[in-house]
């Protein structure tokens, strides 16, 4: 459709006289006009997420209604029941709940009982919830950690894991047949409920009823905690102190939902900077472990001091090894047919992990919708837990979905049992290092905003596709695996088939048992390098040394790649 029908329609109803207006004003700024009107918003990971504002590819009134619609259409024609249940919650961000109560009016109007939280709550509440009112379908209103000017629209399954395809198509194209002027949004109010803060607390019980560690043998220690403005504050504090960590302090200022983010430089636990306040109040306080969690509190992170007393923050590989070996530590395995899952991005320290404990180890895609639905397919083995480069982990089968919350539980009784040993986390994944190897793993990305940046961004990514390199950083590559073309080829010439389905993702293998993995993100405008680097271990090594070794050589692979991102022909 060209640029100006679409205009057209937006001047047109269904749509109000202040959105009418705008479309008007913004004609004077064909610039402006261009970057909101050149595509529409499509599914990306398990929904949608982008600016807010008017616009076919900015989240709005009208987009979210569409994709609502579009839902509702597709679950009417596909289900055969005659009563259909949707779930519908919220996070902090701006327009959050106008967003949620729209969402609510197009569901009733199309005859699904509807059950909506009272206020704002975390993502894997929701998950949860699903399962437990054996609801059709969900709807989370949350950008993640994107900046305040973003807003978002995750879509999940009866079984409370994100859409995964056939369904995510089937969805979309419903989604495309439709016109504005075919949502419905009159609201049934009879078919609108509520749930209150009452419902926490049976998330709150399924989790502590889940734990490795009983209570009573938990350790006295000091937390400082920061929800970053989001959601966590709704379930992290109660959690823990429910299952007797009672000291968790909060970082007061930042403890508060808050729409604009205001005592924060970032909302994303995976930055440094999100902890500047927080480790001022541990300071204070003696406190020994850092947790904060991003505003829809699915993802954690977590800090804590080394052997020089200076805080640092584990990233996500390092905190998902962490919790597998806790478990491997704690649980007994005999008799049972228990399997793991991660991500091909993620550090193969895990799978590594899962291979010499005789463990069975799944491989997924991107995105922990993936997890969650080779957890759904193995109902008839017991998933132990599974876990992402990007902060997300899950233990336990509650919920289909990361949770901060039941991972943050399983962190504190992590820490409670090394400090009874006399141990810290330093020295466990060092001890874990000793066992399987050093593992220095680092994400580097290229970022490009705007219509003009997407389209750049597609074409670095088909010349990595089209002129495959021999060596990285002076190291021979062994094999390349193309997930876009299901071969994998090796440097001798031979190619196989791969067994995952097709998804824009390239990893390569070097030589030296280096990996580095590339692929667009399914939510922002970039292009990510996951770079896995592996160094054996021995009693000699410094891990420090060995650490400063391995940057410098993130920085020549990164130096590699960068040479064709500055090429003239993008």
């Amino acid at each position: 459709m060209k640029l100006s029908d679409k205009i057209k329609i937006w001047k047109n109803k269904p749509f109000d006289t202040k959105t009418i207006n705008k479309i008007i004003e913004l004609e004077k700024n064909e610039g402006e006009l261009n970057e909101r009107f050149h595509s529409d918003l499509e599914f990306g990971t398990g929904g949608i997420r982008g600016l807010m504002g008017i616009g076919t590819n900015r989240i709005n009134k009208y987009t979210i209604s569409k994709f609502t619609q579009g839902i509702a259409d597709y679950l009417n024609k596909s289900s055969k029941k005659s009563q259909k249940t949707v779930i519908i919650a919220y996070d902090n961000r701006r327009n959050s709940k106008f967003f949620s109560d729209e969402v609510a009016k197009v569901f009733s109007a199309n005859n699904f009982n509807v059950l909506i939280f009272d206020d704002v709550r975390p993502t894997p509440l929701l998950s949860f919830s699903i399962r437990h009112f054996n609801a059709d379908v969900g709807i989370m209103i949350t950008a993640s950690h994107n900046p305040p000017e973003y807003n978002g629209y995750k879509v999940y399954n009866c079984f409370g894991g994100q859409i995964v395809p056939p369904d995510d198509k089937k969805i979309s194209e419903s989604i495309k047949k439709l016109n504005f002027n075919e949502i419905k949004w009159s609201t049934d109010n009879k078919k609108v409920k509520i749930i209150d803060d009452k419902f926490d607390k049976i998330y709150f019980q399924k989790i502590i009823s889940n734990s490795v560690l009983k209570k009573n043998n938990r350790q006295n220690f000091k937390i400082v905690y920061s929800s970053l403005h989001g959601t966590g504050i709704k379930s992290i504090p109660p959690l823990l102190r429910e299952a007797g960590y009672k000291e968790v302090n909060l970082v007061e200022n930042q403890c508060f939902v808050d729409e604009n983010f205001s005592n924060t430089n970032s909302s994303n636990p995976e930055d440094k900077i999100a902890f500047e306040q927080s480790i001022i109040l541990a300071e204070k306080t003696n406190a020994e472990v850092i947790i904060t969690t991003d505003p829809d509190a699915d993802r954690l992170g977590v800090a804590v001091k080394d052997f020089k007393n200076n805080w640092i923050l584990l990233n996500g590989n390092q905190l998902m090894v962490l919790l597998f070996s806790f478990l491997i530590e704690k649980k007994e395995f005999k008799n049972e047919d228990y399997f793991v899952a991660t991500t091909l991005v993620s550090s193969p320290l895990f799978e590594k992990m899962a291979k010499e404990n005789h463990i069975e180890c799944r491989l997924s895609h991107t995105g922990f919708k993936w997890i969650a639905d080779i957890i759904e397919k193995e109902k008839n083995k017991k998933f132990l837990c599974g876990g992402e480069e990007s902060f997300g982990f899950l233990y336990g089968n509650e919920l289909r979905d990361k949770d901060a919350a039941g991972t943050s539980l399983l962190f504190c009784d992590m820490f409670s049992f090394l400090k009874s040993k006399g141990e810290t986390v330093i020295s466990y994944i060092i001890q874990i290092y000793k066992d399987y190897g050093f593992h220095y793993d680092k994400l580097y990305t290229i970022t490009k905003k705007g219509a003009k940046g997407a389209t750049e961004l597609k074409k670095q990514i088909e010349f990595l596709r089209l002129n495959p390199p021999e060596k990285i950083a002076d190291i021979n590559v062994s094999k390349i695996d193309d997930y876009k073309t299901s071969l994998s080829s090796h440097k001798n010439g031979k190619k196989e088939k791969l067994d995952l389905s097709k998804t824009d993702l390239i990893i390569y293998y070097l030589e030296d048992n280096s990996r580095i993995s590339v692929r667009p993100s399914g939510t922002e405008p970039k292009i990510k390098f996951y770079v896995n680097l592996y160094s054996k271990f021995n009693d000699s090594l410094d891990i420090n040394n060995e650490s400063i070794k391995l940057e410098k050589k993130v920085k020549q692979i990164i130096k590699h790649f960068n040479r064709w991102n500055t090429l003239k022909k993008f």
